[in-house]
């Protein structure tokens, strides 16, 4: 990791809170991308403010490419490795689409997150170095620092070990090849630890800190948004995401059904009829879905860095005008016609309301995602929306065999999408099957797929009329082909050379 130690100390260690929270003389003096050291660790308050620095990174213009702005940058670009989005145009991640960027160990698409997830581990375990000296001052905040730090830590490196390395195979040792998991504040050289050591840590960080996140309210302890921090709810949903993907059916059903308790408890609640088609944009005040999400503020835009500039159908950029993105046909196809998420697409195309007469319409163009207006791309970003929540619970329930629990949650969900919706009466692989619709239809664009495919070891498969292969370049690539894991970039090599390459 020394290649980008100057990269990652030079934008984000110790980040100064862009969030609620910071006193306006503390603003006065300083910079709010920074703060140094010594200032950081000072007190539960800096540190707190250190760790509001990391969850605006989560949003940021930082890297080499600007179509890979922080987490929802690296969203699109695992939809665009997927089967549900094509476009027609736009070379803004067609080398992703093509199944070829990620595969280049000199690409900003194999290296950014690489770089970005590391960065925010390392700054994520200098909170955790620092952060127990104050324990007996304040408790509750300490427990929260620590808590959320803990969730950092265990996401990031969750979401590294599902981009650059083999899927996690239950009943099997998983002895290849995970990512080096940093549990300390150092940049130097370290193998890549097993995917079942990742997995184990993962779950270990999590464990802690759901335990410490117990109770905690970010809103009343650090005077920032609850959506915006890792609370008890997100740390469960995020459990939840790493038993689906190790397969363990009966955790993941358990932690989506604490996730969700605590979300409903809290106020959120899934979109109804008149809210689906607020844009997304403003999912923060427009509903009350958003579970984790980023609230990025109009005097700190991110430009064409933004989630809008690529996935919205309004905003006047070049990757919209000549590239807005579509469902799969095929996937659209999958809907029933009450189904009141088709007005999320158009599968005719049309020239309405569009940033320039130049745009040529495109079957299954989305309407999912709008932005605010043709000029400004800034907008909330949801990690975590309550629907997934619902949805993880019935998909684990259903691969436990619990079909008629796993049926009324999916129906609890399904009739807010679709008001004639009916149980089924499904059950085994058809309820899995319909589990699985519904999720790629409530989460398409939002960085799933993807890695849906992958934990299921299931192929790609592009399958529709608007799917061409000209542009697109691949329509299959089987299960388990080398293609699904990213390579480590060639940085990590020069500085690590020991380090065990994907090919």
């Amino acid at each position: 990791m020394k290649q980008i130690k100057y990269f990652t100390y030079s934008f984000l260690i110790l980040v100064s809170g862009l969030l609620a929270g910071c006193s306006g003389s503390y603003l006065d003096t300083n910079p709010t991308n920074k703060v140094p050291d010594v200032t950081a660790f000072a007190s539960l308050d800096n540190l707190m403010t250190s760790l509001n620095g990391i969850h605006r990174k989560m949003v940021s213009q930082d890297g080499s490419s600007q179509g890979l702005g922080g987490e929802p940058g690296f969203c699109v670009a695992r939809e665009a490795l997927g089967d549900d989005m094509t476009w027609q145009t736009n070379t803004w991640h067609r080398n992703l689409h093509q199944w070829n960027d990620h595969r280049v160990i000199t690409s900003a698409s194999c290296y950014v997150p690489w770089r970005i997830y590391y960065s925010w581990i390392l700054n994520a375990n200098l909170i955790l170095a620092n952060v127990d000296q104050y324990e007996n001052e304040d408790p509750d905040l300490h427990h929260g620092i620590k808590g959320e730090a803990l969730c950092f830590r265990a996401w990031a490196h969750f979401q590294l070990v599902q981009m650059y390395a083999k899927r996690y195979e239950a009943g099997t040792t998983n002895s290849q090849p995970g990512v080096i998991y940093r549990k300390e504040p150092s940049l130097d050289p370290l193998p890549r630890n097993t995917v079942e050591e990742c997995y184990q840590w993962i779950n270990e960080d999590l464990d802690e800190a759901i335990e410490l996140l117990d109770g905690y309210d970010p809103e009343k302890r650090a005077n920032a948004v609850r959506q915006n921090h890792f609370n008890q709810e997100i740390a469960y949903g995020i459990k939840a995401r790493v038993a689906l993907a190790q397969q363990d059916y009966a955790t993941a059903a358990t932690a989506a059904t604490k996730a969700l308790d605590l979300a409903l408890a809290q106020g959120y609640k899934l979109m109804d009829a008149s809210q689906l088609m607020h844009g997304f944009a403003t999912i923060t005040t427009s509903t009350n879905e958003a579970v984790w999400a980023a609230m990025t503020k109009s005097d700190q835009t991110v430009y064409f860095y933004s989630y809008y500039a690529y996935m919205s159908w309004n905003y006047n950029s070049t990757a919209i005008r000549q590239g807005v993105k579509s469902i799969g046909l095929g996937t659209y196809d999958l809907m029933s016609e009450t189904d009141l998420r088709r007005q999320w697409w158009d599968p005719e195309g049309s020239e309405d309301d569009l940033p320039t007469s130049s745009f040529t319409p495109y079957p299954g163009q989305n309407r999912k995602f709008t932005a605010k207006s043709t000029s400004d791309a800034v907008g909330d970003y949801a990690f975590m929306r309550i629907s997934e929540l619902y949805l993880m619970k019935a998909e684990a329930l259903a691969r436990s065999g619990k079909y008629a629990e796993a049926q009324e949650v999916l129906t609890e969900f399904a009739v807010t999408r679709d008001p004639e919706y009916q149980s089924s009466g499904n059950t085994e692989d058809a309820l899995i099957e319909e589990i699985m619709t519904h999720r790629r239809i409530e989460l398409w664009g939002e960085g799933f797929r993807w890695f849906d495919l992958k934990r299921l070891n299931l192929p790609l498969n592009r399958v529709g009329d608007n799917w061409k292969p000209a542009f697109c370049g691949v329509t299959e690539v089987p299960a388990g082909d080398i293609r699904w894991q990213y390579r480590i970039p060639q940085e990590e090599i020069n500085a690590n050379p020991d380090i065990e390459q994907n090919d």
